[in-house]
């Protein structure tokens, strides 16, 4: 490989951005090799040039792809490492930055014209929005996003209302250390020189600074309950979902990856379920059909990952060079044939094939919460309550704090051969919580899919959290966390178009408004329905598993409500409903493995 380093490219408006421009060469003489080639393009606001394991999302070349005939451009979003401009999350100047790179790289020397994106996280949210920006006829002809978002705010920013914004102070946290050091390392590695692209140490400091100033008033806010707790203008520029129609209205072949651990699990899915709606004339929003037809350019890969992964020894590198080479390079036979969406369930190393989201092999299955502490099929006829006080803080939630944390411990642990964490006992956070657990499953049973807890309760307050664990039960006892939801009460007001709704009118998955204008505070007293979105996931249930509901109000230390919040809480008293007319009860897609 051959690399030319700090390219000055002149965005539209005059900023100018930094780029790395990697390119194969001839092993025997270090010279260009023979072209022309196609154009990978990652812009990316972690640094260029990032040390591990900062590296994993989002920095430096990727010499698998580049000696197999591409050319690889990473390029520092405005405001951060070495290029000019103001930072701002994924603002119009950085869509439009997206268009101009996409241009500039398909005319590069050697270039065939013809330009793919690629990278996670950051980068593959951006990947979303510049494919939706460049227009029909654009030389961006294919991307690969790796654990994308659909909605920034539902997806990480709050979960059901609740602000999950330590997750945005630690990306912040990571922005600045970034933007602090791998500017300060180039210095170094230049002699210590002051260059137009990082203007010597004292404008690295100041990057740092602003850096600061961008994230530090964002988190603030949202913890105040101001603006930011709610969806709003703010978050309408982190919302992928909203361009789906645009990207599929370019002709961008799309390759999604995501996790079931990760930090926007929610949002995978829907971005493949949107995406294949639109190519079939469906709104974005809704549920795919059981049977619609289904494009060979939308896919999706799932499995049991964190953000930052190992991805389990996959090797995603030769997928991403199968997709880009039936893109970029026209070669039929790296297309890939059978069902588009692919995953791979928690606790087990098979790996299914559908086509529908939801899956349309899947049937919705109502557990209801009984008095005895199970999950049962039928809704016992007479009316009990469960009293559940409000707490503001309990056990940590292991898996909950490694997702959160975007499992950088267990990429650690996978790179010194130990056991990654989600797979630890859940028992300690179910103390003190009320719990409800089926049966024990007779056969293997597939758990795929959007999964909605439904509370019938009252309160003592006038607002109330609400907090969903689901755990996979071994016949030891050993309590395996999968997934969770949340839901603040004042949010709990549904959005009927984007809602997914069984034929019957069950919520098979809720949308929550979530704007300030929507919230409604709670009655006391008054028995209230709240559907909490417990996000979703798949796993395989041995013979002789279990299935664990914990119902808690907190989530700490992740779940952090605002400061008015808080109070409104404090004190609170709740009575569920169980069995009767009004029987609380959890909805989950089930099938027999053997059908996909």
């Amino acid at each position: 490989m051959g690399v030319r380093r700090n390219v000055a490219v002149p965005m539209s408006d005059g900023v100018v951005l930094r780029a790395d421009i990697h390119y194969p060469t001839v092993p025997e003489t270090g010279q260009p090799a023979d072209g022309p080639f196609p154009v990978l393009l990652s812009v990316t606001p972690y640094g260029k040039m990032a040390p591990p394991p900062a590296a994993q999302i989002g920095g430096g070349p990727t010499p698998y792809l580049i000696k197999r005939g591409y050319i690889e451009v990473m390029v520092d979003v405005r405001g951060t490492g070495a290029s000019g401009g103001s930072f701002e999350m994924f603002g119009p100047e950085q869509t439009q930055d997206g268009v101009d790179l996409v241009a500039w790289a398909s005319t590069l020397p050697n270039a065939n014209g013809r330009v793919g994106m690629f990278g996670i996280s950051y980068l593959a949210i951006n990947q979303l929005f510049t494919a939706a920006a460049v227009g029909p006829d654009s030389p961006l002809k294919a991307i690969f996003p790796v654990m994308a978002a659909n909605d920034f705010y539902r997806d990480a920013a709050a979960m059901g209302g609740v602000p999950h914004l330590r997750t945005v102070r630690a990306y912040g946290a990571l922005y600045t250390l970034l933007n602090v050091v791998n500017p300060t390392l180039e210095f170094f590695a230049r002699g210590g020189h002051p260059r137009p692209r990082s203007g010597g140490l004292a404008a690295v400091r100041q990057r740092g600074r602003d850096q600061r100033r961008y994230f530090g008033p964002l988190v603030a806010e949202a913890m105040t309950g101001g603006d930011t707790a709610y969806d709003g203008p703010f978050w309408d520029a982190m919302r992928p979902d909203v361009v789906l129609p645009d990207i599929a209205a370019n002709g961008v072949a799309v390759f999604l990856v995501g996790g079931w651990h990760d930090a926007f699990q929610r949002g995978a899915p829907l971005n493949y379920a949107g995406l294949q709606n639109v190519c079939a004339g469906r709104p974005a929003g809704a549920p795919m059909e059981p049977g619609q037809p289904v494009a060979d350019r939308i896919r999706l890969l799932m499995g049991p990952w964190y953000h930052v992964s190992n991805f389990d020894r996959l090797h995603l590198q030769a997928l991403q060079l199968r997709w880009f080479d039936h893109w970029l390079k026209e070669d039929p036979a790296a297309a890939f044939a059978g069902a588009p969406l692919t995953f791979q369930a928690i606790g087990s190393p098979r790996w299914f094939h559908a086509r529908d989201y939801p899956l349309a092999e899947a049937t919705p299955t109502r557990y209801y919460l009984s008095d005895s502490g199970r999950l049962t099929p039928e809704a016992a006829e007479q009316e009990t309550v469960a009293t559940l006080p409000y707490r503001a803080r309990g056990p940590v939630a292991g898996r909950s704090l490694e997702q959160w944390s975007l499992g950088m411990n267990s990429f650690i642990a996978t790179q010194a051969g130990r056991p990654i964490r989600y797979d630890q006992d859940n028992r300690r956070l179910q103390r003190g919580a009320l719990t409800y657990t089926t049966e024990p499953f007779a056969t293997p049973t597939l758990l795929a899919g959007p999964i909605t807890l439904t509370v019938q309760a009252t309160a003592t307050t006038t607002e109330t959290l609400w907090v969903a664990h689901l755990d996979d039960v071994a016949p030891d006892g050993a309590s395996r966390p999968l997934t969770q939801g949340a839901l603040l009460g004042s949010h709990r007001a549904l959005d009927p178009d984007r809602t997914w709704y069984l034929p019957d009118g069950t919520v098979l998955r809720p949308h929550h408004v979530s704007t300030r204008a929507a919230t409604d505070p709670v009655v006391p007293g008054e028995l209230t329905r709240y559907e909490i979105e417990v996000f979703p996931t798949a796993v395989l249930i041995a013979p002789d598993h279990r299935l664990r509901l914990t119902v808690t109000t907190y989530d700490f230390p992740n779940l952090v409500p605002t400061k008015p919040a808080r109070a409104a809480l404090t004190g609170g008293s709740y009575r569920i409903q169980q069995g009767g007319p009004t029987a609380s009860h959890l909805l989950l897609p089930l099938l027999d493995p053997d059908r996909l």
